[in-house]
């Protein structure tokens, strides 16, 4: 069920889903009670238990997460050449799990799992052959890596030795063109942290500031680089049922797919860390690089208004959504544009994995620092409660 209702759906063929598009092939070939079986079992069953509230499921899942533990350990102690691949791909699903655990919790993921695949790839890189499947999961781990970064309240993970783990193959995909101009974001976050470890100078505030400044750039260009069907639509059609759950200052955006339009909000998220840190680093450099205060209004308009873009998108993945749909469907009004049909994928998904795509946005907004309106803060509060909701997580 899991496959079918994550891994198998109809998606923009521009689309890739990392390590996640070849578990399949790779599950099915896994020996029964092996770690890659049960790290799966834990994720399948905790999802499963999410979209039909059955609690059987979600204890089995916390079983299966604590058996794929010392299977992964005996697995790293009697390595055996070719089995890398799986002991990090078996790791990321754990690293997946901590973030279903965050989400029903409402707090950042503990990421010891990402810290693990991080000193494996570090320890033991050599020993890897170069293949398809390797290159997946590298991208998978340096977007998780990236991922954390976004969010200037999230702890950071350490950076491989060799950074970037991938770069973009021909064809250039929208996906990892965007994890590359990210990739420079998990430098400036370190860059940033040590900083403010110690007393901040005016020339390492510089030195940040136009390396910020340099990476905006670069991450503004890559929205205008995407196909003219991945450009975000304002709904013309919103339900009342809709605008009754969850429109934020009557803003409603619509897109092709749930992939695209949380890949857009991965750019969005991105963005919103580098004004951040540009801003401060103005408040630290006083007037000297922003003489009459322009430069820190232009940033924090752009910055809000990246904020108030994310929030469009909510009504598009939850709908009129107010509880779990129990694997039923069509109980879930969305809204529509005329180039942005409703369609019947959507009507069949949002409703299992709308909220799974948002919350994450929702979560790194509500812990910044952005002095976003107490409106809006309130309202992202009520939206990732109705998400919990959803999942039978509250």
């Amino acid at each position: 069920m899991f496959f079918n209702c994550y891994l198998y759906l109809q998606k923009d063929p521009q689309i890739r889903n990392g390590f996640m598009e070849i578990l399949p092939q790779t599950f099915s070939h896994t020996k029964p009670n092996s770690h890659l079986h049960v790290s799966t079992l834990a994720i399948a069953f905790f999802a499963v238990a999410a979209w039909t509230g059955q609690a059987s499921l979600l204890r089995a899942s916390e079983q299966y997460f604590t058996k794929a533990l010392p299977k992964i350990r005996e697995a790293l102690q009697n390595h055996v050449d070719g089995e890398l691949d799986d002991i990090l791909m078996s790791i990321l699903l754990l690293s997946t799990y901590e973030e279903f655990v965050a989400m029903r919790d409402l707090t950042l993921p503990v990421q010891a799992h990402l810290r693990g695949a991080i000193a494996l790839i570090n320890k033991r890189r050599s020993e890897r052959l170069e293949t398809p499947a390797s290159s997946t999961i590298d991208h998978s781990i340096q977007a998780q890596i990236i991922k954390n970064t976004r969010g200037l309240s999230n702890p950071m993970v350490p950076t491989p030795k060799v950074w970037p783990l991938s770069r973009p193959q021909l064809p250039l995909l929208p996906r990892p063109m965007l994890a590359t101009a990210a990739s420079d974001l998990v430098d400036l976050r370190h860059a940033w942290d040590s900083m403010m470890h110690k007393s901040p100078d005016e020339a390492t505030a510089t030195a940040i500031l136009n390396k910020a400044t340099d990476i905006d750039v670069n991450l503004a260009a890559w929205s205008q680089s995407v196909p003219p069907h991945w450009a975000p639509v304002a709904a013309v059609l919103i339900p009342q049922s809709v605008r009754d759950t969850g429109l934020y200052r009557r803003r409603c955006d619509c897109y092709s797919d749930m992939w695209i339009a949380a890949t857009w909000n991965m750019y969005r998220d991105c963005r919103i860390v580098v004004p951040s840190i540009i801003l401060k680093c103005l408040r630290i450099l006083s007037s000297s690089q922003d003489v009459d205060g322009s430069r820190a209004a232009s940033v924090i308009t752009t910055t809000h208004g990246l904020v108030d873009d994310i929030c469009a998108t909510v009504p598009f993945f939850l709908g009129s959504q107010l509880e779990s749909v129990r694997m039923k469907f069509g109980f879930v009004d969305y809204p529509s544009a005329e180039t942005r049909p409703v369609t019947l994928t959507h009507t069949q998904t949002a409703p299992l994995i709308g909220a799974w795509f948002v919350m994450p946005f929702l979560r790194n907004l509500k812990a910044s620092e952005l002095g976003l309106p107490q409106e809006q803060l309130d309202w992202l509060q009520r939206q990732m409660e109705r998400i919990l909701v959803i999942y039978f997580l509250q």
